[in-house]
């Protein structure tokens, strides 16, 4: 009699345990590198493979630092996929960027995502500080992905994870090549211009409603100093996405700066903080006789576009201008 009330307890304590699903399984990519083909952001792990699908068109994955505890979100469906899926053999990238897949390994599970979201979070890597100018360059940026209250459909059942992490993936910073020649350095005839550029080159560094009084010659050898704003000497950089077909005096003397090339980056100096920081130095010499050098010089500048950042240099020539009685 023990042995048969034994085993009905043993019978209600299995019941009890069962909620209707089968044994709950876990999938973890955690410790695995991401790679991308097209819109697809996978993870490979010897014959599992967990991958993201995100038109272009929603633009998840911009260069561009987003704010401390505000992740881009996007939310799973429709255009936007989530999928799981374990193989009879080992995967490579060809099995998930190939069209045709290849036939083999054969799929022999799959998870696919019915609801959730996906936040991002974005920083940028820097370079070391160039040792003789404190100069730093953004390398690459890294998105931290992680699945909120992702709900998995699966043969046996769903799958939930209130938090997932996906994991980091990488993408590679615009190269700005900063290589200006000193002795390029223009004023346009207005003298509310001043840049420098080379010719058929493809980025130009330009200071626009520049205080011509810092070309004063009252004092020469004596420092004078202007500090960037956005509105008085505002230090622009821009890349081209070509190479300028005009000449520098045309594109950057006209009353607006023209639409072509098309600008494939565009940074601006942030305001200067006086003794501090965005300083313009001047200093005027005599070159010949009527004719005047004057070395300009950018101190301790920052750059900004949208949420990113990058240091100059502590001091950094702009260029040698030279101008006549």
């Amino acid at each position: 009699m023990k042995k048969i009330l034994g085993l009905l307890v043993f019978i209600l304590m299995l019941n009890g345990c069962d909620d209707g699903d089968l044994t709950i399984e876990t999938i973890d990519f955690t410790n695995v590198q991401a790679g991308s083909c097209g819109e697809t952001i996978y993870k490979l792990n010897g014959n599992e493979v967990l991958y993201i699908k995100i038109p272009e068109s929603l633009n998840a994955f911009p260069n561009n630092v987003t704010p401390l505890d505000t992740p881009t979100t996007i939310a799973i469906g429709g255009t936007v996929s989530v999928t799981y899926r374990a193989y009879n053999g080992a995967v490579t990238a060809a099995n998930l960027c190939n069209t045709p897949a290849p036939i083999s390994p054969i799929a022999t599970e799959e998870w696919i995502a019915t609801s959730g979201t996906i936040q991002i979070a974005t920083i940028a890597v820097y370079s070391s500080p160039d040792t003789t100018t404190g100069a730093t360059k953004i390398l690459k940026y890294i998105h931290n992905i992680v699945f909120k209250n992702i709900v998995f459909s699966k043969p046996s059942g769903t799958q939930v994870y209130e938090t997932f992490p996906f994991g980091e993936y990488s993408t590679t910073a615009t190269t700005l090549p900063m290589n200006f020649d000193p002795d390029d350095i223009q004023i346009c005839p207005s003298n509310q211009l001043l840049y420098n550029a080379r010719t058929n080159g493809i980025e130009g560094l330009y200071i626009q409603n520049f205080d011509a009084t810092l070309l004063d010659i009252t004092n020469l050898g004596v420092a004078k100093t202007g500090l960037i704003s956005s509105t008085t000497n505002k230090l622009v950089y821009r890349l081209f996405e070509t190479a300028l077909t005009t000449s520098n005096q045309d594109y950057f003397c006209s009353a607006i700066l023209p639409t072509s090339p098309a600008i494939n980056e565009e940074w601006f100096a942030k305001d200067g903080v006086a003794d501090v920081s965005g300083i313009i130095e001047v200093v005027s010499t005599t070159n010949s006789p009527g004719v005047y050098l004057h070395t300009i010089t950018l101190k301790a500048v920052t750059f900004q576009k949208d949420n990113n950042t990058f240091y100059l240099g502590d001091s950094i020539l702009l260029g040698n201008l030279l101008t006549a009685d």
